[in-house]
């Protein structure tokens, strides 16, 4: 006669804590596997609007400075900081100079053929800042920086993701 197979030998149950091991560890290869996203090369459109934004978010923080030391100046308490500002920007204390340079600077992020032309200039100057990176400036550098970290954690993130989902399946829970 065959040999029979006994109804609890039939199922192989696997070790809890190796399963949540093997999910673990599937999840944190995954994760490792997809932050080498952030050697993907960056994108032209992605820098440019990445290098906008960073140039739009500069110029709204000396508008706000320079608003704060207008409001500062109306009531005769300015600070040496503020003053300090004025010298760099290369402004007088007086509130009609102040205003005409926030309007001036809210102009180059709002105005659609400033905005223009300076998408152009970092479209135009994206090729030499890949071929030569100490050419960079300050706001290029930023906005590789932040395209970058963004694959990496988007990578991260996808890739921690699948890995899990593999662990699931090789855990059989």
């Amino acid at each position: 006669m065959a040999d029979q197979i006994n109804p609890s030998m039939m199922y192989y149950q696997p070790n809890p804590a190796a399963a949540r091991k093997r999910k673990a560890g599937a999840t944190i290869a995954g994760a490792l596997i997809g932050m080498n996203a952030y050697y993907l090369p960056v994108k032209k459109d992605m820098f440019v609007q990445r290098a906008f934004d960073i140039t739009k978010e500069q110029t709204e923080a000396q508008i706000a400075a320079l608003a704060k030391i207008a409001k500062e100046i109306d009531s005769k308490s300015i600070t040496t900081e503020s003053k300090m500002i004025l010298q760099e920007m290369g402004l007088s204390q007086d509130v009609k100079a102040i205003t005409q340079k926030c309007i001036e600077l809210d102009k180059k992020i709002t105005d659609p053929a400033s905005i223009k032309n300076l998408k152009d200039v970092f479209v135009q100057n994206y090729d030499t800042f890949r071929k030569q990176p100490s050419l960079m400036d300050k706001t290029s550098n930023e906005a590789f920086r932040a395209v970058k970290k963004t694959k990496f954690k988007w990578g991260a993130g996808i890739g921690a993701a699948i890995g899990l989902a593999l662990g699931l399946l090789t855990s059989r829970e």
